[in-house]
């Protein structure tokens, strides 16, 4: 993703009106003491006072009051309430308010017809929207802002929630979003957001799910080219996992401006389903993000948005520092598995993508080749160790491919597996270190390295005149189910055969570099060795 940029309109517009997670459908807690539960049943023949005995017959009721710390609104399961709910009021840090649904049966719909947004919080905080399907709005499903600049919104908890179909058609990416968490006061963060077990799908806006948590765009993205990064551009604690998005126009999973962000375990595909936006995509993805962590992720099958490139799986943008990818599962892509992005102004420094399978990328002939893992601008200090690759793009190329600017940070490409369909296996220049890898090609042509502008057919000569792979084969790795790309984190595919070249073929990569790690287990969550034994690839076999 060469830039990033959102297009936000005023607030009023956008409107259109004046790590422990919480679980899924679990009991109602009773409210702090001076706090008041309001009820809606939207199937009630009368409209009553909020109580549960006599509640509220739409959202009107809601509407018209100011929540307060600890206070909870509840909408019976099995209904559907029409229009948008805009609640006022914000709670404390230690009484939040509550959006959730009560009696048994289906979640609670909330249709926002032709809203801006279905559900939609601006210049409030310390809110928990639980257990409901959102259905509609125009460009939104639940929208979460500010405008007050040199603040900080707090504490937005979002958890087990179906989103889909806003009805507006995304023209630029940015522009719209199912779920849609983002302030544009200059210098307004926010701090504190979980996402659990939120589905974002099936509509045609830009965003499945965005987390911008660094205000005014502009303002932020002026910040995040320093270094170091001033903190008044970051939002802290961003968590998005267990959650999916799937057939969006834009991005599927995306966060911003944040320190210590963790994404994991989500699902997404289908991303990037617009024609002609003219921006492209990837499925998820993280800019100027610090101390952040993606793991156990999936992501597949993802567009380009109609532009010229990306379209991939995961994507460690511009201004990323001390990221870690890892146990991820990309596949069946447009594009690249894994990208890598720096810029001159802030060269993003200290990103680690290991213990990660890539499967059967670079499926869009009619983009550049981007490998399956792809390093290009000012991106210092990648580390890419321990993962496996299988290669089968469309237009054949190299699945390790970087044309990056030279950087002062350890660049290194170690104890990885690329098993290729196609003869291509690097394409790098100098400045990276590459040793204790496995490359094997099922092609019918001779396999190829190019290193420095120069194209070796001969493993030998490759080594001779590089320097690099020293202690690396050309052989076979002898992987169990080596071209596997199905949707579905494979439980046995890639996994090392017994007499694999792979097994304890591989080196600690971290030796001598401050501050690496080689982590504490593979792909398939076995134990890594303490101190030497290691294998090649993703899998650290038994």
């Amino acid at each position: 993703m060469w830039t990033f940029t959102v297009k936000i309109v005023s607030l009023t517009v956008l409107l259109g009106i004046t790590l422990s997670c919480g679980g899924g459908g679990g009991s109602i807690q009773p409210p702090p003491k001076g706090a008041a539960s309001y009820y809606v049943d939207c199937s009630a023949a009368t409209n009553g006072d909020g109580t549960q005995a006599s509640p509220w017959n739409s959202l009107s009721g809601a509407n018209a009051i100011s929540f307060g710390p600890g206070d909870q609104l509840l909408l019976k399961r099995g209904t559907t309430c029409q229009g948008a709910l805009s609640p006022v009021g914000s709670g404390s840090s230690d009484a939040t308010i509550v959006i959730d649904s009560y009696g048994t049966g289906a979640q609670p719909i909330i249709d926002g017809g032709t809203s801006n947004a279905v559900i939609s919080l601006t210049d409030q905080q310390y809110w928990e929207i639980r257990n409901l399907e959102i259905v509609g709005g125009n460009k939104f499903g639940v929208f979460i802002s500010g405008n007050t600049p040199n603040s900080s919104l707090n504490h937005f908890h979002l958890i087990n929630l179906n989103v889909h179909g806003a009805h507006y058609t995304s023209t630029n990416t940015g522009d719209s979003g199912e779920v849609f968490i983002s302030p544009v006061g200059v210098h307004q963060i926010v701090n504190d957001v979980l996402l659990e077990g939120v589905s974002a799908h099936d509509t045609q806006v830009s965003e499945g799910i965005i987390v911008d948590a660094g205000g005014d765009f502009n303002t932020q993205q002026a910040a995040c080219q320093q270094t170091p990064t001033p903190a008044t551009a970051l939002g802290n604690t961003v968590t998005i996992q267990n959650s999916t998005a799937h057939d969006v126009y834009g991005d599927g999973i995306l966060i911003l401006a944040v320190s210590n962000g963790l994404m994991q375990n989500n699902v997404v595909y289908h991303s990037g389903l617009c024609p002609n936006c003219g921006r492209t995509t990837s499925g998820l993805w993280q800019w100027c993000c610090h101390s952040c962590t993606i793991q156990g992720n999936e992501s597949y099958a993802n567009k380009t948005g109609g532009g010229p490139y990306d379209g991939g799986d995961f994507d460690i943008d511009l201004y990323n520092n001390d990221n870690i990818v890892q146990y991820n599962y990309g596949h069946d892509s447009d594009g690249y598995c894994v990208l890598f992005v720096g810029d001159s102004h802030a060269p993003s420094s200290n990103n680690i993508f290991r213990y990660n399978i890539c499967a059967n990328n670079g499926q869009n002939g009619a983009i550049a080749p981007q490998g399956e893992a792809y390093v290009t601008g000012w991106a210092s200090g990648v580390q890419i160790y321990n993962n496996t690759f299988y290669s089968n793009p469309v237009i054949p190329s190299a699945a390790f491919l970087t044309n990056a600017n030279p950087g002062s940070d350890s660049r290194l490409f170690e104890n990885n597996i690329i098993y290729s369909a196609v003869p291509q296996m690097i394409q790098t220049p100098p400045g990276y270190t590459l040793d204790n890898n496995i490359y094997w090609t099922i092609s019918t042509s001779s396999p190829t390295w190019q290193w420095n502008g120069v194209t070796y057919t001969d493993f030998t000569a490759y080594q001779s005149a590089s320097g690099q792979d020293a202690h690396s084969y050309n052989a076979d790795p002898m992987l169990n189910d080596p071209t596997y790309h199905t949707a579905g984190r494979p439980s046995s595919a890639f996994t090392l055969q017994t007499g694999s070249p792979a097994r304890s073929a591989g080196t600690n990569v971290c030796l001598g570099i401050n501050g690496c790690s080689m982590g504490t287990q593979d792909f398939f969550g076995n134990p890594l060795p303490n101190s030497s034994g290691y294998d090649i690839g993703a899998n650290q076999a038994p």
